[in-house]
């Protein structure tokens, strides 16, 4: 029997179970490789109690654990390999343009008749960069999440996926976005497509299978000693965020995307902090409410993606947002289900955000102990 196979003796302990499920998703959404007993030390459960949890979510499908990769950092590690033996003359004729990569969010328009969501998906997984693709109820027909080396390159990729679809009379809206606040898990095709050293690309396919896995598992042909090295690497470069988790949609809740456009920019930087400060105090707990944000440019706004019981509390959370009069148009739609990727649901600690790292910059929040312990996975 394994020593971690619970007894008897563990079944008090399951009852702390539920209460404890969101603080042991929490720990993992920050670092899905840490121990049990590291998880169940700064919970205060026991080891038996975390192993319980963690292989009761795993064994029903619950969970699974991704990297979450600093997109937006990327272009430093392309360029250094794609460089590192360049001749000066070879140098000069780099495009800077196929290094690094952008990321974009796509709303199609259907006009008639629409394609089923197996022509969809199909039409868009034959390219690297389509991350999610979702269907959506309103002014919108699909929502697309897509990374990019640049604007001629996702403007490649709609025209081709536009293409694909001949017959299907469409309207296409392309913004270029920064990130602020959750993420997407990526797609090996992705990963693939990245101009970093053939051993990191084959680490980064191995943990975006399961970045929980036993380094000795991922090692293969790499020693223990050379893979510990290339994980810490992937971190301490910056090239990973973390090593997170990616659950299953909340049941009996469904996915809301707000779009606000700043009609007045001024009033919206005088009480930018009114929406930070929302943020910070409505994502916590396995209620949490956001799921993802992010700037948007032409139009100048941003998007939300966010989690409620119904339709009417999404329209709830819309005019919460509209009602702070901050200078902005605000809209909302409903995400129906997802054809192609995930969406990166977890607990995620809201103190390791831009928002609460811009609040408590400006002294409007107690300073996070978990950032200052580990400055280089705050974003």
């Amino acid at each position: 029997m394994s020593k971690h196979t619970p007894t008897a003796k563990s079944e008090p302990e399951m009852h702390v179970e539920d209460e404890m499920r969101d603080r042991v998703l929490s720990e993992l959404s920050m670092d899905s490789r840490q121990s049990l007993a590291s998880t169940a030390e700064k919970i205060g459960i026991s080891k038996t109690a975390a192993f319980n949890i963690l292989n009761e979510m795993v064994n029903s499908g619950d969970i699974r654990f991704v990297p979450e990769l600093n997109v937006e950092e990327l272009w430093k590690h392309e360029l250094l390999h794609t460089t590192k033996w360049m001749q000066k003359r070879e140098f000069r004729k780099l495009n800077i343009h196929e290094i690094g990569f952008s990321e974009y969010v796509c709303m199609v328009k259907f006009n008639g008749k629409k394609p089923s969501e197996e022509t969809i998906a199909n039409a868009a997984k034959k390219s690297y960069m389509p991350q999610n693709i979702s269907m959506l109820y309103g002014k919108y027909d699909l929502f697309m999440y897509v990374i990019a080396r640049n604007a001629a390159e996702v403007s490649f990729f709609v025209n081709s996926f536009s293409k694909s679809l001949d017959g299907y009379k469409m309207e296409i809206s392309i913004r270029n976005i920064r990130k602020t606040y959750g993420f997407f898990p990526v797609r090996d095709a992705f990963i693939s497509e990245l101009k970093l050293p053939e051993k990191y690309k084959k680490l980064l396919l191995i943990l975006n299978e399961n970045s929980r896995c036993h380094l000795s598992q991922m090692a293969g042909d790499i020693d223990k000693n050379t893979i510990t090295y290339m994980y810490k690497a992937l971190l301490d470069y910056g090239i990973i965020r973390r090593s997170t988790v990616v659950m299953k949609k909340p049941e009996n809740s469904i996915i809301g995307l707000i779009t606000y456009r700043i009609v007045d920019q001024n009033l919206f930087n005088r009480n930018k902090a009114k929406w930070l400060n929302h943020l910070v105090n409505t994502n916590t707990g396995k209620n949490a409410a956001y799921l993802f944000m992010a700037d948007t440019y032409e139009p100048y706004g941003g998007i939300v993606l966010v989690t409620a019981k119904n339709s009417s509390a999404i329209e709830s959370v819309r005019d919460s947002l509209a009602s702070m009069r901050i200078g902005i148009e605000i809209e909302s739609q409903i995400l129906t289900k997802s054809i192609l990727g995930e969406l990166g649901f977890r607990n995620f600690d809201v103190r390791q955000s831009h928002q609460y790292g811009v609040l408590q910059t400006d002294g409007l929040v107690p300073r996070s102990e978990r950032i200052s312990e580990n400055a280089r996975t705050r974003y």
